[in-house]
């Protein structure tokens, strides 16, 4: 579902979950066309999905949360760090 060609960046950043235990956030910077297909398609939940489950697969204990955004969203934004 996603690649070298939709990827353009993956970020990810320890974080706390709501209850306090560890977690991780992954962001994944999309290449604007592929953030096109994906907003067009039914794709995008199944892929948050898919990829929430192989990272909680690998991180064991932390729950993985996972977004995604293009660079121009992302420089649109406030958070300038993320």
């Amino acid at each position: 579902m996603l690649g070298a060609k939709r990827v353009e960046e993956v970020r990810d950043e320890p974080i706390a979950d709501w209850t306090g235990r560890d977690s991780l956030y992954v962001l994944i910077v999309l290449h604007p066309k592929a953030a096109k297909q994906l907003g067009t398609s039914n794709q995008a939940p199944d892929m948050l999905i898919e990829l929430s489950e192989q990272l909680g697969r690998m991180a064991a204990s932390r729950f993985p949360c996972v977004g995604y955004a293009t660079r121009e969203e992302l420089d649109a934004s406030d958070d300038a760090e993320f």
